[in-house]
């Protein structure tokens, strides 16, 4: 699978100083494993986390999701990773 970007224009990463969720921003990342409800996730800087994903449930490794606070809250489709 080709790996693709994670950086969007003026996106945060999950390391993020600031407001717990983001300045309201979803951040893009990128699903490492899966155990349950909850994803072990890494955003475009390497920076990981676990991440509630069953708002968006099934999801698959390499998928790439939108985290806020914590919880996956949508898919980034195919089109918007190029």
């Amino acid at each position: 699978m080709e790996e693709k970007n994670l950086t969007l224009p003026g996106s945060c990463t999950l390391d993020h100083d600031g407001c717990v969720v983001c300045s309201d921003a979803g951040v893009p990342v990128r699903v490492v494993s899966v155990e349950g409800d909850d994803a072990l996730c890494e955003d475009g800087a390497g920076n990981r986390a676990e991440i509630a994903v069953d708002l968006v449930a099934p999801v698959r490794v390499g998928e790439v999701l939108l985290a806020h606070g914590g919880v996956a809250i949508g898919r980034v489709e195919e089109a918007e990773k190029k």
